[in-house]
């Protein structure tokens, strides 16, 4: 199994000797002809606006655990180890710290765009383009 380890920024690949009582099916989002507006919890007062940039570029908008543990998407949205994979050209990440969970649902995306306004966002190790600032 792979768990997230110390406090979640690491990924650690664990053996079990005993059988797990429950896994998590993580499903492959695949279409690499295609954008995903990722929507963090940092951008939770921004959504409506992440949605309709979805509209104008025929893009999917996903989300982070943390939005969807607090309401603001629905399950199916999720992407991280919990959640589906994305693989898109283009993956726009709004608001997403970078925290390991999401990273790991992320990774094979295409090109990363990152806004965020903390420069120190873990995101930015992993995104191709980064901006600092509010959406």
């Amino acid at each position: 199994m792979y768990r997230p380890a110390l406090s979640g920024s690491i990924i650690a690949k664990i053996k079990s000797l005993t059988r797990p009582a429950m896994a998590t099916v993580r499903t492959d989002g695949g279409d690499k002809n295609r954008i995903m507006i990722g929507v963090g919890f940092g951008a939770k007062d921004s959504i409506r606006k992440a949605k309709e940039l979805c509209e104008t570029l025929g893009a999917e908008l996903c989300a982070s655990r943390k939005l969807v543990d607090n309401g603001y998407a629905s399950y199916d949205m999720q992407v991280g180890l919990t959640g589906k994979v994305a693989s898109p050209s283009v993956y726009v990440a709004i608001g997403i710290s970078g925290a390991v969970h999401h990273i790991v649902g992320m990774e094979r995306s295409g090109t990363v765009i990152a806004i965020n306004p903390d420069k120190n966002a873990p995101i930015f190790e992993y995104a191709d383009f980064g901006i600092v600032d509010e959406f």
